[in-house]
């Protein structure tokens, strides 16, 4: 059997130690890979236009861009032909507004004029029937009252008078005939008196007893009517009025949607142009699991509503996880200055958070900050950080 040399064993043994340390957390030098602090993803998020979508430009990934430059445009064939149906829908909502507002200003005229005419219907009711039972009632009978008392009166002035007219003739032969025409005259004046006296009488009762009381029933059955009538047509005002205003609304509320759909429209030709939020340079479609090389997508490709089209990478600032003892936990305050390296190349970061919920590694983890204003560190590569 082969034996070591001590210097190799100890070697060994300083070499397993370091690499146990390494595996605890307990040496200084922490590692992860750096990812960048900011990246925005470009989408077209669109409010108005619904119809198809391409790829018009997109810059090659890895192109350098400055805030507020292009970085794709897609294409809408349908947009011209949405936007003139989009105005053709506001001008046909105002003019369909403005007929319905002069129409109700129309059938609100009408509905005052109807309403007055059966409110006058109805006051003219109660009048007559108050009127037929304070006083027409009253006079209507006693006129037939005073009726039947005249022909009482004329009786018997014709009776006195005939019978002053027999007393005067009586033993008088002379003017025979001229005696017998004038109380013949009389006696017949006294018969048709007195019958149309009965007649009178007759009426009177009919009067009283059937006339004045058809007389109040028609009264009161068309006070009744006209109070009925009212009411109906009252409510009827008020229907066709609410009517009328969910209608006004409803044609408003159509006008608005209708402005609104265009105002969005005429707003996404700005939207098919997606510009850089910040600095940085171009990755083609979502950053996630994104190499910086890929190209999802190509000009003339069709587009989906809300895709990611590109990602704009800020690599000016990049950030690194780590995992930090439970017990260096303190050395790792946010604001503490760090020093992260890649090879020969080297960086200052910060701490910009510090967790306090311990890992199943019995760690807890650090956020830091590295500023790479100078670009010689990438995403993705791995670096070592360690404190001053």
């Amino acid at each position: 059997m082969r034996t070591l040399a001590p210097a190799i064993v100890l070697l060994l043994l300083a070499g397993s130690l370091a690499t146990a340390q390494e595996e605890r957390g307990e040496t200084d030098a922490l590692s992860g890979r750096l990812q960048p602090a900011r990246a925005s993803e470009l989408k077209l998020e669109l409010k108005g236009y619904g119809g198809e979508l391409t790829l018009k430009l997109l810059l090659a990934p890895g192109t350098a861009v400055k805030e507020g430059e292009v970085v794709a445009e897609a294409s809408a064939p349908e947009y011209e032909d949405a936007l003139a149906r989009a105005r053709e829908n506001v001008q046909l909502n105002e003019m369909g507004l403005q007929l319905l507002e002069e129409a109700a200003r129309g059938a609100q005229e009408g509905y005052k004029l109807q309403l007055e005419r059966t409110q006058r219907s109805a006051q003219r009711a109660e009048q007559d029937l108050d009127y037929f039972l304070k006083k027409q009632k009253k006079d209507s009978i006693r006129n037939s009252e005073l009726g039947i008392e005249s022909f009482d009166h004329s009786i018997k002035d014709q009776e006195e008078e005939l019978a002053q007219l027999e007393k005067l003739y009586q033993g008088n032969d002379l003017a025979k005939e001229s005696q017998d025409i004038v109380l013949n005259r009389s006696r017949r004046r006294l018969a048709v008196s007195k019958e149309r006296f009965e007649m009178a009488k007759e009426e009177h009762k009919r009067l009283v007893e059937v006339g004045i009381v058809r007389r109040e029933e028609d009264l009161r059955a068309a006070r009744d009517a006209a109070a009925l009538e009212l009411a109906r047509v009252s409510s009827s005002v008020a229907r066709d009025n609410v009517d009328m205003q969910a209608k006004l609304i409803r044609s408003r509320r159509a006008l608005e949607d209708a402005r609104k759909a265009l105002a969005d429209l005429e707003a996404d030709a700005a939207r098919l142009k997606l510009t850089a939020p910040h600095d940085g340079f171009v990755a083609a479609g979502a950053w996630n699991n994104n190499d910086g090389a890929s190209q999802p997508v190509r000009i003339g490709d069709r587009l989906s509503r809300g895709a990611v089209i590109a990602t704009v990478v800020d690599t000016g600032k990049l950030s690194i996880t780590v995992n930090v003892q439970v017990g260096s936990r303190d050395k790792f305050k946010p604001g503490t200055q760090v020093s992260a390296k890649a090879g020969e190349v080297s960086a200052a970061g910060v701490v910009k958070a510090i967790g306090f919920v311990v890992n199943k590694a019995g760690m807890v983890t650090a956020v830091i900050e590295v500023d790479n204003a100078a670009g010689a560190l990438l995403p993705g590569q791995k670096v070592n950080v360690a404190l001053p």
